[in-house]
């Protein structure tokens, strides 16, 4: 019976994931990533050679592999479980082995998809036979960190902050194991030593308040990173006051404070308030930004730029329909057109801004080439032209 119902669960969030997917792999995507990567392993192959007996690869595989074993425990549960099912709790054992195997399968995704893109970088300083014993004490590892996540959701032990040091000490054992692949041993000993330390400081045999609190962070968790390629649906929208970015914040002109020009100043301020929106953009410059360095080839550049402009505008449409939930338009109806000219005079802005940044990374690392960074704002102007006429659909969002 408890079995069924996380069947019944597992189903319906198997084909929330399966309807989001079929967005994120679209043809473009699937495009762009097979362009990317035989971009990245032709390039890499070109390299091999000159990395032979880098330390800084080893280092670089390790760090990789640690920061993308970030398990997930979806146990399913809703708030209302902790008053129906907490009776019945030792009937659920069933519940919370499915629940556990839905959640293992979940967690080897990622890593999986890492060892697939660093095998030519393990291959470098290693032979075949050590390659596959290291990835074997990878998928141990996978499973023991996944193991001591779930237990310490049963102590009082901060999670996310154990899951922290666990990257750091994954990344150190990686390591440990890529000098001297005899030390690959030291991964599940280590490993096993947290997870029995844990285990005695259970408290709960079922924390419920603590498994559905962590449920609402894993799903909030999936949908920040669907957000960064499609509108999650009934996603509630966040907003959070950064007062370092206070200064951009500059009061307008009352001249331009009009039905004309007033959303350009709801749009920025949604923009720099917005919960996500900002810190995915950081965190997506940051990541390809050093990435493309590291590899300064000028087709990675090129292409990994130009993928990061149409994530980042894509984003952008979640700044006009938030504000079909700000007050202001209420009280001050302002023409629907007039909305729209200022959504697209005001992402134009802003994605001129973002191109312009890649524009200057590109001179930078290919100097004798600086003339064809234009294409980076061209691009940028181009496709936010094309997703603005988005709005038009999403009028119905401003209505009363």
């Amino acid at each position: 019976m408890w079995t069924d119902l996380f069947k019944t669960r597992m189903d319906k969030d198997i084909s929330k994931r399966a309807y989001y997917m079929k967005f994120i792999f679209n043809s473009h995507f699937l495009i762009f990533l097979t362009i990317a990567l035989g971009a990245f392993f032709y390039s890499l192959f070109g390299l091999r050679e000159t990395l032979v007996g880098n330390i800084y690869v080893d280092m670089l595989v390790a760090v990789l592999i640690a920061f993308s074993i970030t398990p997930t425990y979806r146990s399913l549960l809703k708030e209302a479980d902790s008053i129906f099912l907490t009776p019945v709790e030792e009937e659920l054992s069933g519940y919370f082995k499915q629940a556990e195997r839905y959640s293992l399968i979940l967690s080897y995704t990622f890593p999986v998809v890492m060892m697939f893109l660093t095998f030519m970088l393990v291959l470098i300083n290693h032979s075949s036979e050590e390659m596959a014993v290291f990835f074997i004490g990878v998928l141990v590892a996978v499973y023991m960190t996944f193991k001591i996540k779930l237990a310490s959701i049963h102590t009082l032990v901060n999670t996310q902050n154990l899951m922290y040091c666990l990257v750091v000490l994954n990344a150190v054992l990686f390591f440990l194991s890529l000098i001297k692949i005899y030390f690959v041993i030291l991964i599940p000993v280590v490993l096993f030593i947290i997870l029995t330390i844990l285990n005695k400081k259970r408290i709960l045999r079922v924390n419920w308040t603590g498994l559905i609190e962590y449920e609402a962070h894993e799903i909030n968790r999936f949908n920040t990173i669907i957000s960064m390629f499609t509108n999650v649906k009934s996603s509630e929208k966040k907003f959070k006051r950064r007062q370092y970015l206070d200064f951009l914040m500059k009061k307008h002109n009352i001249k331009n404070f009009n039905e004309k020009y007033m959303y350009d100043y709801m749009f920025h301020r949604s923009f720099l308030r917005d919960h996500d929106l900002p810190m995915i953009i950081l965190r997506l410059i940051l990541l390809f930004g050093i990435f493309i360095i590291w590899m300064s080839n000028i087709y990675v550049t090129i292409i990994f730029s130009l993928f990061v402009l149409y994530i980042i505008i894509l984003q952008l449409t979640q700044i006009y329909s938030a504000q079909a939930y700000l007050l202001w338009p209420k009280i001050w109806p302002v023409s629907r057109k007039n909305i729209q000219v200022s959504y697209i005079r005001y992402s134009h802005r802003l994605v001129f801004i973002l191109s312009l940044i890649f524009a200057l990374l590109f001179m930078t690392l290919h100097k004798e080439l600086f003339y064809i960074a234009i294409i980076f704002p061209i691009f940028g102007y181009i496709l936010n032209t094309v997703f603005s006429k988005n709005v038009y659909k999403k009028e119905n969002a401003l209505s009363d």
